[in-house]
C-alpha cells in the first residue's frame, strides 16, 4: 500500500496515529532492541527482517481488504503479487487463512460496514487509517488486524485515536474495538475485545502524546 499523506484543511502535513505513538510513547523500545540484538548475533540484518515483516503485514492487509470488499459487494482491490518474495507470499497466505478462520468463526453475526478508511482530525491535528468497522451482533466495532507476534498495549491507544477520528466524521456509534492478531506461522488467530472504558483511557493517553509532540515541535524537535 502506498504511504498515505495526511493534511489538514489548510494543506499542512500532519503526523499519523502510528507515527505519534511510535515516536512519543516507546513502551516497546526495549523488547525491540533485544530483538535487534538477537538477530544481529545470529548474523541476520535486523533492518531487513523488519522490512520483511512489514511487507508481509502489508500483503496480508491487502488480501483481507479484498475479502472484505467482496463481502460488501464492492470491487476488490488489485494486488500486485510480483512485488513480494515467495516466502513473503507464503507467510501472508497463512495470515490470510488465519483471518478466514476468524471470519468463519463469527460469519453468521458479522457485517462489515467500512474498510481502510483514512481520516484527519481538524480538532486535534493528526491523521490515520483504520482497517475496518464491523457490525457484530448488532454492535459496531473498530477492527484492527495485526500480524505482529503479540498484542501490545499501544494497540488500544491506536484504536482509541481511530475512534476519535471516526467520531469527528460520523454519527455512527462505536461500541468497542477488536484487535485481531493473525498468525503467519500457522493458521490461528487471537482476538482481543476492547471495551469503551479502555478506549476512553487510551484516548486520554493519546492526548498526552499529542501534548508531548507539540512541546517538541515548539522547541525544535521532531
Amino acid at each position: 500500500m502506498p504511504r498515505i499523506i495526511y493534511k489538514n484543511d489548510n494543506g499542512k502535513r500532519l503526523r499519523s496515529v502510528t507515527t505519534i505513538i511510535s515516536s512519543e510513547l516507546g513502551w516497546n523500545k526495549m523488547p525491540l532492541i533485544a530483538w535487534y540484538t538477537k538477530l544481529a548475533m545470529q548474523g541476520q540484518d535486523p533492518y531487513v527482517e523488519l522490512q520483511t515483516a512489514g511487507r508481509i503485514g502489508t500483503l496480508t492487509h491487502e488480501m483481507v481488504e479484498a475479502n472484505i470488499l467482496s463481502t460488501m459487494g464492492e470491487p476488490e482491490n488489485k494486488i500486485d503479487l510480483d512485488k513480494y518474495s515467495t516466502s513473503e507470499k507464503a507467510q501472508a497466505r497463512i495470515a490470510y487463512k488465519s483471518y478466514c478462520l476468524w471470519h468463519d468463526w463469527v460469519k453468521d453475526d458479522i457485517k462489515f460496514l467500512q474498510t481502510e478508511v483514512s481520516l484527519v482530525s481538524e480538532k486535534y491535528q493528526f491523521g490515520g487509517t483504520f482497517d475496518a468497522i464491523a457490525q457484530i451482533n448488532g454492535k459496531n466495532y473498530l477492527v484492527d488486524f495485526k500480524t505482529s507476534n503479540s498484542i501490545y498495549q499501544e494497540y488500544v491507544i491506536q484504536l482509541a485515536a481511530y475512534r476519535q477520528l471516526w467520531s469527528e466524521h460520523s454519527d455512527l456509534k462505536i461500541h468497542g474495538g477488536i484487535i485481531l492478531k493473525l498468525s503467519k506461522d500457522e493458521v490461528n488467530f487471537e482476538q482481543k475485545k476492547v471495551l469503551i472504558k479502555d478506549l476512553n483511557k487510551g484516548w486520554s493517553l493519546f492526548k498526552l502524546l499529542l501534548k508531548i509532540q507539540s512541546k517538541k515541535e515548539k522547541y525544535g524537535g521532531k
